[in-house]
């Protein structure tokens, strides 16, 4: 069954008690359904959420329903355009009645991926081209947003250093949404990490979030917290909207 056109008059409130409880039921039972329920309920939390005071809000759900595209770009989903305006329809009603609907739509591990994720080392600095070495390079395609060369250059350095190839690789498979294979990755490497042992245990902990695995990346949270680093004020908060 096609439900693009049952999540479309859903969030613009268009569908009747009974059809609203058939689609429960039909969530309960279709794995598929609940993630993708699972995944536009991410988006509508940050809609809710979003800084409208620096973002002009159009262009705001133009963003966020473009990433939702990407993320759904082996599947025929709901055009573009069709959704924002559901999903402006839903920002005007709202969203307390319809995240209601389905169970976990309280914060969730996935909620908080989408509100603490962020792409490493914006601030990272390339050197100049007289200096330009394969680092370098790798690190100004990952910067760039070119992950399938950035992957490239940085699965070529792990012979000269596994741990800070396995770490920057696993940046890039995370970027790309293959996110068992950043976690296989950032696991081999994280018992004998010693420069990226933070970075890591941040990461992979956002990588157990984004897959709604609690209980894991509880684990790794309280050692971030404990390792009073950049992102231990983070992990708390998320330790605390998450209740663990």
């Amino acid at each position: 069954m096609d439900y693009n056109d049952k999540i479309l008059e859903l969030f613009s409130g268009d569908l009747s008690k009974d059809e609203r409880d058939e689609l429960k039921a039909d969530v309960d039972n279709n794995e598929q359904l609940l993630e993708d329920i699972r995944l536009q309920q991410e988006v509508l939390f940050a809609i809710e959420n979003g800084d409208d005071d620096t973002m002009d809000f159009r262009q705001q759900l133009k963003d966020i329903s473009q990433e939702f595209v990407e993320e759904q770009d082996k599947r025929h989903r709901i055009h573009p355009g069709v959704w924002m305006a559901a999903a402006s329809v839903v920002v005007v009603l709202g969203l307390a009645s319809l995240l209601g609907l389905f169970q976990n739509s309280e914060y969730s591990g996935s909620y908080a991926f989408s509100e603490y994720y962020e792409p490493y080392g914006t601030d990272m600095v390339v050197r100049g081209e007289g200096h330009f070495n394969q680092l370098d390079k790798a690190i100004g395609f990952y910067q760039n947003g070119n992950m399938a060369l950035a992957l490239s250059e940085f699965e070529r350095l792990e012979r000269e250093n596994i741990e800070l190839s396995g770490f920057f690789s696993a940046l890039c498979y995370m970027e790309m949404g293959d996110f068992d294979k950043a976690k296989g990755i950032l696991n081999g490497i994280n018992n004998d990490a010693i420069f990226y042992s933070d970075q890591i245990n941040w990461y992979l902990a956002l990588c157990y979030l984004k897959d709604n695995d609690e209980s894991k990346a509880e684990v790794l949270l309280n050692e971030v917290v404990k390792g009073n680093n950049q992102y231990s004020a983070k992990a708390s908060e998320i330790l605390k909207k998450l209740d663990l």
